[in-house]
């Protein structure tokens, strides 16, 4: 806690679930989450203390929660044991897992409807998460392309997405 603490600072952002905006357009991430998951997905409100800003979601004040099943990290992790064991110590305390900035995710939709959700940054907030078998993580979308997801990974970047 003490470790990320002086990077937070107050906000109070809305919060969603990812659940009600699929929902509307692409519903078959919802269908395939059990039930479980899907009660994860209510809509909540929520005081959240943290630094959630970044060059790509700087303009987004919307929060969702993401089932980790969904998200695809191709470049491996390069991790610093201490700063994920910091963050699991803050994720498993309720009063401090709001001070968690959210992970920034690529959206992107394929040409056929699939949703696709790529992370590239938070690579210790997703491992805490991931260690501490939450089905679940904040997050914020941006929008994009193809062509983004190229500027990040050059030729292995896939042709296609259905």
């Amino acid at each position: 806690m003490e470790f990320i603490s002086h990077f937070l600072r107050a906000t109070s952002r809305r919060t969603t679930a990812l659940g009600p905006i699929l929902q509307r357009n692409r519903s078959e991430i919802i269908q395939k989450q059990s039930l479980t998951n899907r009660q994860a997905f209510g809509r909540y409100r929520s005081s959240c203390s943290t630094m959630d800003t970044t060059v790509h979601s700087a303009g987004i004040d919307e929060t969702h929660l993401v089932p980790m099943s969904v998200i695809q990290r191709p470049i491996p992790s390069v991790l610093d044991e201490q700063k994920v064991q910091s963050l699991m110590e803050t994720i498993k305390n309720e009063t401090s897992e709001e001070e968690v900035p959210p992970i920034d995710l690529l959206w992107i939709s394929g040409s056929e409807g699939g949703d696709y959700y790529f992370s590239f940054g938070g690579c210790h907030r997703f491992e805490a998460y991931k260690r501490l078998q939450r089905p679940t993580i904040k997050a914020k979308l941006v929008k994009s392309t193809l062509g983004d997801l190229y500027h990040y990974m050059g030729s292995s970047a896939p042709k296609y997405l259905a």
